[in-house]
């Protein structure tokens, strides 16, 4: 930073914008929907290998229908907003 760049009190500044906590709010959702989403697949798999028992491990399996909804919950959700593409368009732009 510059000398004669103005210093700022945290306090002093003005607050922020709207859209950059919305945007963070939608990446921190984004992520605890993925989140869950890996988890039911995981629990899936133990299950399916023989692993978990469904009928004694009844919190887990329960813990795992949960998840479950909040996962498709979420892909409702962005299925519905029509937020369909997960890549950023300018991506495309640079050349990956």
């Amino acid at each position: 930073m510059a000398y004669d760049e103005p210093q700022y009190d945290r306090r002093e500044r003005p607050p922020r914008r709207f859209e950059d906590r919305y945007a963070r709010f939608r990446d921190i959702a984004a992520t605890l929907i993925a989140f869950c989403g890996g988890l039911v697949v995981m629990f899936l798999f133990f299950a399916a290998i023989g692993a978990v028992n469904l009928g004694d491990a009844i919190g887990f399996t329960v813990g795992a229908i949960v998840l479950t909804a909040v996962w498709l919950l979420g892909a409702w959700q962005r299925a519905r907003s029509g937020a369909s593409f997960v890549t950023r368009p300018d991506r495309e732009r640079r050349g990956f």
